[in-house]
């Protein structure tokens, strides 16, 4: 087949994925063969087990490695394991936005996903519409209990920070910003013209009460159609639109 494919949702976090998954198959084997490994290696070295000119040192020297260096291993798997588990998260919030952007599809946008922007790395989605341009940014996290008065779910917007129910986020809000502009110069810079681009954090599974209208729009995947579409007439025409696709579409390496 020599015509590339299109990036599917999430393709950099599956890669990330795949590599720790090898680094915890990795620590998993050298965690059970490891110990007879260095057994025998201290049996060759130390020229066999004689018990009449068995030294306790060299064994203290012995056991003493093989314990830190479980002990790292089983610190390196825990890590690994909760960065998987993250990516994990993650991966499955890009791929649920994605279902939902798709969709719009049907309404005569263009959807992309896990666009790479050299220098600067992979924007989630990109949405191209009649209406405007968009990166699309998302954030899966986990819910926890809320404290008193608040709901385990629902996420505040004052436009300048999100209020979750047990934290506080403006890191996203400023990586959405920033994504965004990288993608309106990347696509100046190719079609030879100035583009705007809009700023779209999207937090899927969770209910978002947005207080305000500032320069980014933080929305549940559900609600980025009718934000970005409903009511609004159309503003890029067909040509514009054609000639912005042509550098975002994401292929396969």
């Amino acid at each position: 087949m020599s015509e590339k494919l299109l990036r599917p949702p999430g393709e950099n976090l599956r890669r990330e994925l795949e590599k720790i998954d090898d680094q915890v198959n990795d620590i998993l084997i050298l965690t059970i063969f490891g110990p007879a490994l260095f057994v025998a290696i201290f049996v060759i070295v130390s020229g066999g087990v004689k018990p009449s000119g068995f030294s306790v040192a060299p064994a203290i020297v012995f056991i003493v490695a093989v314990a830190i260096g479980f002990v790292f291993l089983v610190w390196r798997l825990t890590y690994l394991i909760a960065r998987r588990r993250d990516y994990r998260l993650g991966f499955a919030g890009e791929r649920a936005v994605a279902e939902e952007l798709n969709q719009l599809m049907l309404e005569g946008c263009r959807v992309f996903h896990d666009v790479p922007i050299e220098p600067y790395g992979n924007i989630d989605h990109v949405l191209v519409t009649p209406t405007g341009i968009y990166a699309v940014e998302t954030k899966a996290r986990r819910k926890r209990k809320a404290s008193k008065g608040r709901r385990d779910h629902e996420v505040v917007f004052d436009g300048k920070a999100l209020q979750f129910p047990c934290a506080v986020d403006l890191r996203s809000l400023d990586q959405a910003r920033r994504q965004a502009d990288q993608l309106r110069v990347f696509l100046s810079n190719a079609v030879g013209e100035p583009v705007k681009v809009g700023a779209i954090l999207t937090l899927p599974g969770w209910f978002v009460t947005s207080r305000v209208k500032v320069d980014i729009k933080v929305l549940n995947p559900r609600g980025i159609g009718a934000a970005v579409l409903d009511g609004r007439l159309p503003t890029l025409s067909k040509q514009l639109i054609d000639r912005v696709v042509l550098p975002t579409r994401p292929q396969m390496p």
